[in-house]
C-alpha cells in the first residue's frame, strides 16, 4: 500500500477514535474505551515516529 493512501486511511481511523474518545469523556460510552483509545494513540504515535526515523526522513 502506498504511504499516502495508508496515511489517509489512518487519518479516518484517528478521527473516528477521537469522536469515540470524546463521547467517553462526556459519559455517553464507557470511559474504559477512552482509556484504551489513549493507549492506542500513544503507541501509534511512537510507531510512526520510529518508522519515520528508520526510513531516514
Amino acid at each position: 500500500m502506498e504511504r499516502k493512501t495508508f496515511y489517509r486511511i489512518l487519518l479516518v481511523v484517528v478521527i473516528i477514535l477521537t469522536v469515540i474518545y470524546t463521547l467517553g469523556i462526556m459519559g455517553l460510552v464507557p470511559f474504559q474505551w477512552s482509556y484504551y483509545i489513549t493507549i492506542f494513540m500513544i503507541v501509534l504515535f511512537l510507531a510512526l515516529r520510529i518508522g519515520r526515523r528508520a526510513s531516514g526522513q
